[in-house]
């Protein structure tokens, strides 16, 4: 067993990992960001009635790297390491990192993003919203979503790791509750309202009209940042995300089999200029040679 570079959750060795980021094109997050995948996961896929021993995750996320930095597996889902995600330590001039009084480095914020401004991800497990180290926020190993209640949950991600969004499936949406799909389903996501909105709707291969999954508001909006117009989409997938299939349960959890997916397709502004433009209108037309008469003698009650 290859033990995760993490005290709480262990990763078997026949796990397996990937990630990608599509680097052929960047966009500019001061616009509209739509990008949209199919997948398709078998019921095959899912061992039959070991389900749900079978554990298996997939994310995509906006993110300012060209290619995956110390990029985790298991229940980080390909997430970077915290330092990398929320500043640089700072330094002396003899090169000694900076402590505070509590024994912690201090880190800086510099002008570039070195990391993901937003990532989405489908967990049949809920590990992804745990806390691990480095401070990363989540909740508590008895509290996620896969041991708890046994949910497939949709969890998101800011920038700096923190945790927006932990739910289950079935309380969004009564026709996307699962994640298993014998044909091909259809994921968008938009990034709207200069980044403060996420919108994320889903279709099935019966239909050619899109349902949503949910509108939600991030909370926050990137600024103050120089490479804002060097946003890159990218995908990440993990099975399974620990070495057991729940505390106690003394089972070993169970890798998916086929996974599908293809049609990565982006759509967004390319450019480092905010383009604004001016709308006029002809003023209202007006006769200024109307003819009035003026009544006297009226009375109102």
């Amino acid at each position: 067993m290859a033990v995760f570079d993490l005290p709480e959750i262990n990763i078997p060795s026949y796990a397996r990992f990937y990630n990608f980021i599509e680097t052929k094109q960047r966009f500019n997050s001061n616009y509209d960001i739509v990008w949209s995948f199919q997948y398709k996961l078998p019921s095959t896929s899912l061992s039959g009635n070991q389900w749900p021993l079978t554990q298996l995750g997939f994310t995509t996320f906006l993110t300012t790297l060209t290619a995956p930095t110390s990029s985790l597996p298991g229940q980080f889902l390909g997430d970077s390491a915290s330092s990398l995600l929320s500043g640089v330590e700072l330094y002396t001039e003899g090169s000694d990192v900076v402590f505070t009084e509590g024994s912690q480095a201090i880190l800086v914020n510099e002008a570039t993003l070195s990391g993901n401004i937003v990532k989405i991800a489908f967990d049949t497990t809920g590990l992804y919203a745990l806390s691990g180290r480095d401070n990363r926020p989540g909740v508590s190993y008895l509290n996620s979503l896969g041991y708890e209640r046994g949910g497939e949950a949709l969890i998101i991600r800011d920038y700096n790791n923190n945790l927006l969004c932990n739910v289950a499936l079935s309380t969004m949406n009564t026709t996307f509750s699962s994640l298993s799909t014998d044909d091909f389903r259809t994921l968008r996501f938009r990034y709207a309202n200069l980044g403060r909105t996420l919108h994320i709707d889903y279709r099935d291969a019966t239909t050619t009209t899109y349902s949503p999954v949910t509108t939600f508001n991030l909370g926050y909006r990137l600024a103050n940042f120089n490479d804002l117009d060097n946003v890159y989409c990218g995908f990440s997938f993990c099975t399974p995300l620990s070495d057991g299939a729940g505390p106690g349960a003394g089972r070993e959890a169970l890798s998916a089999g086929n996974f599908f997916l293809k049609d990565f397709h982006i759509e967004g502004y390319q450019g480092g200029t905010v383009l604004t433009q001016t709308l006029t209108s002809y003023p209202l037309s007006s006769n200024p040679n109307t003819s009035t008469t003026t009544v006297t003698n009226i009375t109102a009650a």
